[in-house]
């Protein structure tokens, strides 16, 4: 696996996993490559975080762990470090789970046992991911990264930004957009597309077919489960919007993938 470093740091891993032998197997499958770090229960994850919660890219967590689950350890992880991936580890069986977790913001999930090149591309993809728009949740900061690229962003779009980002695969409209960012509808749209270059709902709608594109690369969910996972609650809206803008069905889309 070949990843690449920031600024001479290399890429951040917490393993959470109350199993000695799964976080074993995380760190021998990923050093040298990243920095892994380990916790065997969610307290023990969210204080490693609050030390170094910048330096960190990905948190695996399992789902069974001692106190909090893993669902509640995303929670907390998505409001307080919006910007840091999470993969949920589940068992078999686990569809409905897979389903709540990335509603509340997990960027994929893996299936145990886990396999070693499953474990190594989910990794690869979600700490390497340039086309996909992140807003730090800091005060001091008013930079969003569009398309890779560091760019300044005026702060009510920026708070609008951080909504979608949380806030995606729930139904959201854009007069709860425009409430957020303290704007009427016509002064936020206007702002938004003068920030961010694109509509309001064409932003939106990216952003649920790109969370659904990486879903269909990587996991067991039917189709149907992932159009819901991702915000939509109709299945022919969520085919027809994803030819609109991939080119192709939903289901040819993981066909074509998986043949890669």
């Amino acid at each position: 696996m070949s990843l690449s470093t920031v600024e001479g740091h290399l890429p951040g891993v917490l393993i959470v996993d109350d199993v000695a032998l799964v976080r074993s197997f995380v760190r021998t499958a990923l050093e040298p490559t990243v920095e892994v770090r380990e916790a065997a229960d969610g307290e023990r994850a969210l204080k490693i975080l609050e030390a170094r919660a910048k330096v960190t890219d990905l948190v695996l967590v399992d789902q069974v762990l001692p106190g909090r689950s893993g669902l509640e350890v995303l929670r907390v992880i998505k409001s307080k470090w919006p910007w840091i991936s999470v993969a949920i580890i589940t068992g078999f069986g686990s569809e409905n789970l897979a389903i709540q977790a990335l509603r509340a913001g997990a960027s994929d999930y893996l299936r145990k046992p886990i396999t070693l090149p499953a474990l190594l591309k989910t990794v690869a993809r979600l700490i390497s991911r340039p086309d996909e728009i992140t807003v730090p949740r800091t005060p001091a900061v008013d930079v969003a990264c569009i398309g890779g690229r560091p760019r300044p962003v005026h702060p009510n779009i920026r708070r609008a930004l951080m909504f979608i980002n949380d806030h995606f695969a729930e139904r959201i409209t854009l007069a709860d957009v425009a409430r957020e960012a303290a704007l009427s509808r016509f002064h936020f749209c206007r702002l938004f597309h003068g920030e961010i270059g694109v509509p309001f709902h064409k932003y939106l709608r990216d952003v649920r077919v790109r969370r659904a594109k990486s879903c269909l690369a990587d996991s067991y969910l039917r189709v149907s489960e992932i159009a819901y996972a991702v915000g939509f609650n109709d299945l022919s809206h969520f085919d027809r919007t994803f030819r609109k803008v991939v080119g192709r069905s939903p289901s040819e889309y993981r066909a074509s993938v998986q043949c890669a």
